[in-house]
């Protein structure tokens, strides 16, 4: 646990470095938006120490919510686990209108945003997947992605918080595998980093 202050600590010691390397600083998770007081507060004054901010979010939390913390972001790192409502439900156990009206909402006010997809085998990696992304993404007028090749960095977690993770069987991708998933993307005009 620490306060602000300690963590504008850490952060602000390395300021030279951000300078230096064009960097800053990335609230990841979990999820910064299940703690929103602190992390907007976290944004807000990095910002004020002119640090550029990002933010990594599925976007999964009230607007209201959203909005308090990605305002203070420089760029959103937007996960998007999958297109389809019912596939998100059941792979995530959410819906996924929440999460793609606030990239709506992201988007209208203008916010530097990356959509971010995770392919994993047998849930989100096949070509029409792709396509359905792609259709996804043109229909918010963005044109960057960035696609995460599944890996079992995860597992580890699921052991720790007692989770069964069902996961175990599948092959960990690279970039080199998900070629033909960018090929299929990049027909719809898409940007792939």
């Amino acid at each position: 646990m620490y306060e602000i202050d300690e963590v504008m600590d850490i952060c602000l010691a390395d300021r030279e470095f951000y300078i230096e390397s064009g960097g800053g600083v990335t609230l990841t998770g979990g999820e910064a938006l299940m703690q929103a007081d602190f992390a907007a507060n976290l944004l807000g004054r990095l910002k004020e120490e002119q640090i550029h901010t990002a933010l990594e979010t599925s976007g999964f939390a009230p607007m209201e919510t959203f909005i308090k913390v990605s305002e203070y972001a420089d760029l959103l790192l937007f996960d998007i686990k999958h297109f389809d409502s019912k596939k998100h439900r059941e792979g995530t156990g959410a819906d996924c209108e929440i999460i793609l009206e606030n990239l709506g909402e992201a988007v209208k006010r203008g916010m530097n945003v990356l959509i971010r997809i995770p392919v994993i085998p047998g849930y989100s990696d096949a070509l029409d997947d792709a396509a359905g992304f792609a259709n996804l993404i043109n229909g918010f007028n963005l044109t960057k992605v960035q696609l995460l090749p599944f890996h079992q960095f995860g597992q580890k977690k699921y052991e720790m918080l007692g989770i069964p993770y069902t996961l175990s069987e599948q092959k960990t991708l690279h970039s080199e595998d998900l070629r033909s998933y960018q090929l299929e993307m990049e027909k719809y005009g898409l940007l792939i980093t």
